[in-house]
């Protein structure tokens, strides 16, 4: 058994196509076949559904593809922690962020940039539940999403900040400049726009106005909060995290949002491991220290 049988499995279960596979892998059809066949011997299971196309991994074969995925996680972290230096922290990050977090994401890794000007990061935006999708599948190391979904026996996790809501509208309407709003009065002070109703975010908001007995009806939707200011300018509404105001650009003014007053945990999570490689350690040390950024006021 070596890394690349492995590597192979794991290519063909993403792209469930043979040919596919062979290609992301630049092999040849027959040479990728021929090599997860192999792993099946050595295993003495099966590990692929045989047929003519590729019909699904047996139930042997997903409990193998769990594991693969691990062996491939963690030999890119060996290869992280023993690249430069020892005295320095190398190697590369991947990070699955919500939208609503993207901004104050930035100041997170600036902190993990200071301490350690070698490393590198990429950040994804996701959803929770692609987050959540992607840690478990080790396609990321690390996820910025709301806390209170995680699985304290499977994740580590560190509280960021806490994320509040705000009614978000064009400078001169008519509420801005009043200390707070209501969601019932929110919901109806002007034509709406909104997050996505996949994104978490979105569904926590509709959850609090189902509550309440009432339902937000937007006329424009969009997977990320910047998408959304050019709308806001032209005269719409909409309710998104406080944080929204460091992405949505000027001439946009908000309000907080009461009655009640909603607020969600937004922190890092990572899979446990025994072994955490250098990078992933000092990433966490960064959360653990995080200062929640400052919000400027916002003008006309």
């Amino acid at each position: 058994m070596d890394i690349r049988q492995l590597q192979y499995l794991v290519t063909l279960a993403q792209e469930r196509h043979f040919t596919r596979a062979a290609a992301a892998c630049n092999v040849t059809q027959p040479t990728l076949s021929g090599r997860i066949r192999q792993l099946e011997i050595e295993l003495g299971v099966p590990i692929i559904e045989r047929g003519k196309k590729f019909h699904g991994l047996t139930a042997e074969g997903e409990r193998i593809l769990v594991w693969a995925k691990k062996v491939l996680a963690d030999c890119n972290s060996l290869r992280n922690e023993v690249a430069g230096k020892s005295a320095e922290v190398f190697g590369k990050v991947n990070i699955g962020v919500i939208p609503s977090a993207d901004v104050a994401t930035a100041s997170l890794i600036l902190d993990l940039k200071k301490s350690h000007p070698h490393a590198h990061a990429t950040i994804q935006l996701m959803s929770h539940d692609e987050i959540h999708k992607a840690l478990e599948d080790y396609q990321i190391d690390a996820g910025i999403t709301y806390t209170q979904f995680s699985d304290a026996k499977k994740h580590s996790s560190f509280t960021l900040y806490e994320e509040d809501y705000r009614l978000f509208m064009p400078a001169g309407h008519r509420l801005q400049g009043v200390d707070a709003v209501e969601w019932e009065t929110a919901v109806n002070a002007g034509a709406m726009v909104a997050l996505s109703p996949n994104l978490q975010n979105r569904l926590m908001v509709d959850s609090t106005l189902r509550f309440l007995g009432v339902e937000l009806d937007p006329e424009i939707e969009a997977e990320t909060i910047p998408s959304l200011g050019g709308f806001i300018r032209a005269g719409y509404c909409a309710i998104l995290p406080e944080f929204s105001a460091l992405s949505l650009g000027a001439g946009i003014v908000s309000v907080p949002l009461i009655k009640p007053v909603v607020s969600h945990s937004i922190g890092m999570v990572m899979t446990k491991r025994e072994l955490e490689p250098a990078i992933i350690t000092s990433l966490a040390d960064c959360a653990a220290q995080y200062k929640k950024p400052l919000i400027p006021e916002q003008t006309d």
